[in-house]
């Protein structure tokens, strides 16, 4: 809700119509009819009327003067954030040699009759190499290794790829000599029909990469297995994941992919036997690389400078997104040569020769910095000013960004850049994070607390505040005090725990991977908010822990009513109550390390129109890693750094 505009003066028609009347036996106290058909009462209402007019332009503060306070106190709006997805590339056939992606690779959806294409760049260079399979060890212990590697080469022996009964934790390495990190990789297996027991559908294996010590083995996704569990010749296209390290494995130091046979599911076939392999044969098909909602404009002349301190130019195009180290301004001055200048977020601390310039990327402005008279008459040069007649060229820029770029799944399927050997692109993923301009309204929510804070973090409200104005990204932040547990604590005085939850758009699911912050925006918050905390406060960014909540409900519907309908809004009022971003019982989020208690979701599935009464709601707490639940009676209890997190619900329904 925006803020009212300020009314420098309340008063309405009414309130001057009764206050000139009042005034009345004051200023003439022989006028004493004060009757609507008197003249005079007709003038004293004509002239309310016209101030009553003056008044409301007098307190219609115009949106531009409103921008200029901000200006006074150092705030802007923020810039768009573009949405983010990583896009997959597939080669049109193995190549030999390395095939590289630039940086910049441009790829976009399908241009319509009614939408114009939605362009997204890669953030970074991507080389796919062939990959040389150097080793192959089967472990069952992750201990010992029997090497086969020799049994690969050996064209129509079959060999036991694990135990002859297999057990869970039974693995086969394979040690690469290259860093497949992010390579799309196709292994044609040569396999026999021995593996019994299994669903070839279904099978109880996964494909894992190794990815340093803190991270392990992280489990890759399987686009497609044609082999259905090793039991028969096809390939299995394998996505390995970023962050790839090499790891001493039976005395050599490879880049390791293994296959591990895992506990089964309830009721999910096993191996009663082990697949037997001939030969395996890996190639690299493509690769996957983030992209960012936006387009990329090179060597742009913005023209030439008049030499006046305080100059703003504008970019041909705008908003324009964050820039990156690579993307500045260069300065080409009479008789002189391209120059790099340097960006700066403002130029208070610039000093007359300083080459700075400033970017308001929402309005796409660039600025030199200005000369400030002083009270003295002296005047102040905050940063230089580009000699009258210098070119000016911005090397690189990316503009773009919005909720336009938050697209869905496999949409981005035009490869608008040329790159030799690349056949198709697409996003498994949707596109999420797009967010467009800050408003006026959104900012004057947040100039209060700016002016509060004044760009330092004290209380814990200060480092929560500042915490959504290092990233809009952040929808919602929490400061707690990290305590000792003893003397003998490992804890710091004076450590401060920050949780932040990501922003997820509302079509997206609450999920635990969801709403965990990534890496990148944890590093960015800390650093932010690392330049601004008091001496001696040790800072700690973090996710918040998540609780599951399921909901079991039985409700009697009311007559005339659509039972499935009824019981999907019960379904989904349960869900929206439980939102960690929107939930609650303000709708701003469920609030940290509050309690849900039985009897407000028995209310919340009582409010649902159609429900008669509800016969029974049963809570149950649930562990989002395991999965298992158990019955939390009463209510659920959540420490401070904990939410809630919906799962899954039953509503069984009946009718009159």
């Amino acid at each position: 809700m925006p803020l009212p505009d300020p009314q420098l003066d309340d008063r309405r028609f009414q309130d001057i119509v009764n206050e000139a009347k009042g005034l009345i036996p004051r200023y003439c106290p022989e006028w004493t009819d004060h009757n609507v058909s008197d003249p005079g009462v007709t003038l004293i209402e004509l002239f309310a009327w016209m101030t009553d007019m003056i008044l409301y332009r007098m307190n219609r503060v115009p949106e531009k003067n409103y921008l200029r306070f901000m200006d006074l106190i150092g705030m802007r709006l923020k810039d768009a954030v573009p949405a983010r997805t990583p896009v997959t590339l597939k080669l049109s056939a193995p190549q030999p040699g390395p095939v590289v992606i630039p940086r910049g690779t441009e790829v976009a959806t399908v241009r319509t009759a009614e939408e114009q294409a939605i362009s997204f760049t890669t953030d970074h260079e991507l080389t796919i190499v062939p990959p040389t399979l150097r080793q192959c060890l089967f472990s069952s212990d992750d201990v010992n290794y029997a090497d086969y590697t020799s049994k690969l080469t050996l064209d129509g022996e079959f060999f036991d790829a694990f135990q002859r009964v297999p057990l869970p934790g039974d693995t086969l390495h394979f040690g690469f000599v290259e860093n497949l990190s992010n390579h799309v990789m196709n292994l044609e297996i040569d396999a026999s029909v021995e593996g019994i027991g299994v669903d070839p559908r279904d099978p109880p294996l996964a494909w894992e990469a190794w990815c340093g010590e803190t991270r392990g083995w992280v489990r890759c996704s399987v686009e497609r297995d044609e082999t259905g569990g090793l039991n028969t010749d096809g390939a299995v296209i394998i996505d390995l994941p970023g962050g790839m390290e090499a790891r001493i494995l039976s005395r050599l130091q490879l880049h390791w992919l293994r296959l591990r046979v895992i506990q089964p599911r309830p009721r999910q076939p096993t191996y009663s036997a082990s697949p037997r392999v001939n030969t395996i044969v890996p190639s690299s098909i493509g690769g996957t690389v983030p992209a960012t909602h936006s387009s990329l404009v090179i060597n742009e002349l913005l023209g030439r400078t008049s030499g006046v301190p305080g100059e703003s130019i504008a970019f041909i195009n705008a908003p324009l997104l964050a820039r990156d180290d690579d993307e500045y301004l260069e300065v080409f001055e009479p008789d002189g040569a391209w120059e790099r200048w340097q960006e700066v977020p403002d130029f208070r601390d610039s000093r007359e020769d300083d080459e700075h310039y400033v970017i308001d990327g929402v309005s796409g402005h660039l600025t030199f910095g200005p000369a400030v008279r002083e009270p003295d008459g002296l005047e102040h040069v905050y940063g230089r000013t580009p000699i009258r007649g210098s070119a000016l060229r911005f090397v690189r820029y990316r503009f773009g960004g919005g909720v336009i770029g938050n697209v869905g799944a496999n949409t981005l399927t035009v490869l608008k850049s040329s790159i030799p050997y690349v056949a198709t692109v697409t996003n498994r993923r949707p596109a999420a994070g797009g967010l467009n301009p800050e408003t006026l309204d959104a900012a004057r929510l947040r100039a209060p607390m700016m002016i509060k804070t004044r760009d330092r973090a004290i209380t814990a409200a200060d480092f929560e505040f500042l915490a959504k104005e290092a990233s809009r990204r952040v929808a919602r932040a929490r400061c707690i005090q990290v305590r000792a547990d003893g003397a003998g604590s490992s804890v710091p005085p004076g450590t401060i725990e920050l949780l932040i939850v990501p922003l997820v758009p509302p079509d997206h699911a609450r999920t635990i991977e969801s709403l965990q912050p990534p890496p990148e925006l944890l590093e960015e918050v800390h650093q932010y908010l690392d330049e601004r905390r008091l001496l001696g406060t040790q800072l700690v960014v973090d996710g918040p822990a998540y609780v599951g909540v399921s909901v079991e409900a039985s409700i009697l519907v009311q007559r005339h009513r659509n039972s499935d309908h009824v019981r999907a809004e019960v379904a989904t009022r349960v869900r929206e109550y439980l939102d960690p971003l929107l939930g609650g019982p303000d709708g701003l989020g469920w609030p940290f390390g509050r309690d849900l208690y039985l009897s407000e979701m028995q209310s919340v599935v009582q409010s649902v129109p159609g429900v008669e009464y509800a016969q029974d709601v049963t809570l149950y707490q649930v562990d989002i890693q395991t999965g298992q639940s158990r019955a939390a009676g009463q209510k659920i209890t959540v420490a401070d750094d904990v939410l809630l997190l919906s799962y899954e619900h039953v509503v069984t329904v009946s009718n009159r």
